[in-house]
Order: structure tokens, then C-alpha cells, then sequence
């Protein structure tokens, strides 16, 4: 998947995006459930 971070100019992998702040995108492929309420994007089914 593709992770953009709406709050930098950081995008990193490559498929389907997952967007959201720097910090929701770090702790939520860190396993922290809390974040995901932040994020969006067609790629986040998978991410959880």
C-alpha cells in the first residue's frame, strides 16, 4: 500500500493510498487502533 501523510511531504510504497497525518500513519503500522480514525483512503481495509 501507499502511505501519505497530509501534514508532509512524505509518500512512501507503492498501491492502493492510505492518507492521513504523519503521526496516525506511524502508529497505525505500528498496531495502534487509535489511530485509525485519522486516516482515509482505499487502501485502509487493508492497513486494519
Amino acid at each position: 500500500m501507499r502511505l501519505r501523510a497530509t501534514d508532509s511531504d512524505v509518500v512512501i510504497g507503492d498501491g492502493p493510498e492510505v492518507s492521513g497525518p504523519a503521526l496516525s500513519l506511524l502508529l497505525a503500522v505500528s498496531g495502534r487502533d487509535a489511530a485509525l480514525a485519522d486516516l482515509d483512503g482505499p487502501g485502509l481495509p487493508a492497513l486494519t
